[in-house]
């Protein structure tokens, strides 16, 4: 169900037209399936804490996810644009590597995820 919303959300072009997603700035493993995600604003940047257990154990996550079932390969992530779970063998970003688009993962952290910091838009 999360992820049939995430490809509804996904397939509208409407939610593309004008979208200026800045990305990941860093992605921090805290306990369990859970992240801490910083996401670049303008001037700012706001943070959200996303469990991912609903989308990796609860969900049929697709057969590009199902390595992060395994919490081992799932603590081993890093925000670099997009959120980045590297080679567990070489470290690097490569055919091992998986990934999530900065856009997929806000969609979650907007909708499921817990605000740790908001965006707060500068005063003019």
């Amino acid at each position: 169900m999360l992820w049939e919303a995430w490809k509804a959300y996904a397939s509208d072009e409407s939610h593309w037209l004008e979208s200026q997603e800045k990305g990941l700035l860093k992605a921090e493993y805290l306990t369990g399936y859970i992240l801490r995600l910083w996401f670049e604003e303008i001037l700012d940047v706001s943070i959200f804490d996303l469990d991912f257990e609903p989308l990796l154990m609860v969900e049929e996550p697709g057969a590009a996810l199902v390595p992060l079932k395994e919490l081992e390969r799932f603590q081993f992530v890093k925000g670099d644009g997009a959120l980045i779970w590297p080679n567990p063998e070489t470290g690097n970003y490569d055919e091992r590597a998986i990934d999530l688009a900065p856009e997929c993962v806000r969609f979650f952290c907007e909708r499921y995820g817990k605000v740790v910091k908001p965006f707060e838009a500068a005063a003019t």
